[in-house]
């Protein structure tokens, strides 16, 4: 087991943030509900994002924004779109691989004014979801993709 001085804080905020979170089922092979002491078969989920809402006044709408390894990555909630720079800096990788996918993308919107996390490439809601699929960042961004992330609002 890792020291971390986030475990305790890590299973507070799962006990008192998640009632919608489901926990998948355990084989029913086991006469212990699926536990046992193997450590081998122990998996600790990571923390999950909240999401909180920001409205975007110079566009007229709400935003959904989840902050994915200390970065904002907001979607619209007119229109669903995703900010494609933030998401792809979650993933890591150079400025230059980065803008090389962002510059092809069909219907994309760049945004260059306003605050810090709404600015960069907009790209649509299912291609994003694709990009964070393929760079295997879905899970991080949850619950950015949920049909109703409102519902889990902090």
């Amino acid at each position: 087991m890792v020291n971390d001085h986030h475990a305790d804080a890590t299973f507070d905020y799962y006990h008192h943030h998640h009632h919608h979170y489901q926990h998948p089922p355990f084989p029913s092979s086991s006469p212990y509900g699926g536990y046992n002491n193997s450590s081998s078969n122990v998996v600790i989920p990571s923390p999950r994002p909240k999401v909180t809402t920001n409205v975007w006044e110079d566009e007229g709408t709400n935003c959904f924004q989840v902050d994915a390894k200390g970065i904002c990555v907001a979607r619209r909630q007119d229109n669903d779109m995703i900010n494609g720079t933030k998401l792809l800096n979650v993933v890591g990788m150079s400025r230059g691989k980065r803008d090389g996918i962002l510059k092809n993308e069909k219907g994309r919107v760049v945004v260059k004014v306003g605050a810090m996390h709404l600015k960069g490439v907009w790209i649509p809601f299912e291609r994003a979801r694709e990009l964070a699929a393929k760079f295997k960042i879905l899970d991080v961004l949850f619950p950015l993709f949920a049909d109703e992330p409102s519902i889990y609002l902090c």
